[in-house]
């Protein structure tokens, strides 16, 4: 045998990974479909916000629609890095943000013994990570403080910002850690809570999260007095997003089989005065730009009915050659050559917006 042969897998390790392949083109066609759904449950909320008669009721309603659509497209976001078999793509998220976001769930997981109080910086405490690992992690520091204050008792969280580091500590006043047991809390599978009480992985996933940042956790404690968790992080500088034009002109083609996303593109484009046609397929699309004198732009799907979005591109620039094209999916596997832009759903019609300015700008 040669020696860059590779030994033959075993008929275990070909059904395996078979399985894995299989499992993950599931996971791959449900988060298409969910996100499709997502983007409209999240555009249409965003437009509801930004009716100027709202009532405070129903603003608040719309708020709470739009946390639960987040919160959804996070998961779908962890399908879909197990689908590929990568990590979570990190993206900038406000510490303090997101604290207050969380404040009334974590007040009611804490019960009415406990006393949650915040001291947030006046800057945005930007870090680049996950949402839901950054939920995770709030998540189990405040109940690992809240277990260790069984009679009740108060909880300080403070972020503080130091040149480019980002430090979110959590204080409270509970029973403390054991001096000979503080080396040990992070370990996987170790608890100091009673038999069936705790599973010993909380703390360990809180190290792991933080170390995938790029930072450290550190924890202070005196027995009896309460313990002390300090996350450094790196801090995130955030780029500066230029506002939305309030109107503009422009002829865009959407390609987009789902009704309900497509009619929320339409509308989003629409309000900011350019001319919108539609088509739900990819002869669709090819018939109408046959007919069109000019179109400025195509908003795809990369997978559509009768076809494929990047056809549709192909065709569309024959027919056209200088139009800018933005592909759209659920399911985003690769980014686009060449100048053309990408956009994974469900993306918020400020987004939507912005790159669509962006590539006619471009022209």
């Amino acid at each position: 045998m040669a020696h860059d042969e590779q030994p033959a897998e075993t008929p275990e390790v070909v059904q395996q990974r078979r399985r894995l392949e299989t499992l993950g083109r599931l996971a791959g066609n449900v988060v298409h479909d969910f996100n499709n759904l997502l983007m409209v449950i999240d555009g249409y909320a965003r437009m509801l916000l930004e009716e100027s008669q709202l009532s405070r009721s129903a603003q608040e309603s719309a708020e709470e629609i739009l946390r639960a659509s987040g919160r959804a497209a996070a998961l779908t976001q962890q399908l879909l890095a197990f689908s590929r078999g990568k990590s979570l793509e990190a993206v900038p998220v406000d510490l303090n943000l997101q604290l207050t976001r969380m404040r009334p769930m974590l007040m009611r997981l804490l019960g009415e013994t406990v006393l949650l109080d915040y001291e947030l910086s006046r800057e945005p405490a930007l870090i680049l990570a996950h949402l839901s690992q950054v939920e995770q992690v709030l998540l189990n520091l405040i109940v690992n403080a809240r277990d260790a204050m069984p009679v009740g008792g108060r909880i300080v969280v403070r972020t503080r910002l130091s040149g480019e580091r980002v430090y979110l500590d959590f204080e409270d006043n509970g029973a403390g850690i054991p001096a000979e047991l503080q080396t040990r809390i992070f370990e996987p599978f170790f608890t100091t809570k009673p038999e069936g009480k705790g599973t010993g992985i909380g703390l360990a996933l809180v190290a792991e999260t933080v170390a995938e940042w790029a930072g450290r956790i550190e924890v202070s404690s005196v027995q009896g007095e309460g313990a002390r968790f300090v996350l450094e992080v790196p801090r995130h500088q955030q780029a500066v997003v230029e506002p939305v034009a309030p109107g503009t002109e422009g002829v865009i083609l959407v390609v987009e089989d789902e009704d309900g996303v497509r009619s929320l593109i339409r509308r989003v484009l629409e309000q900011r005065h350019y001319r919108v046609i539609e088509s739900a397929s990819e002869d669709g699309a090819i018939e109408v730009a046959r007919k069109e004198p000019k179109i400025d732009l195509l908003i795809t799907d990369l997978e559509i009915k009768g076809g494929q979005g990047k056809n549709v591109a192909s065709m569309v620039r024959l027919l056209h050659p200088d139009v800018r094209v933005m592909f759209i999916s659920g399911y985003l596997q690769d980014a686009p050559g060449g100048e053309d832009l990408a956009l994974q759903k469900p993306f918020s019609p400020k987004t939507l917006v912005l790159g669509v300015q962006h590539l006619l700008k471009s022209q």
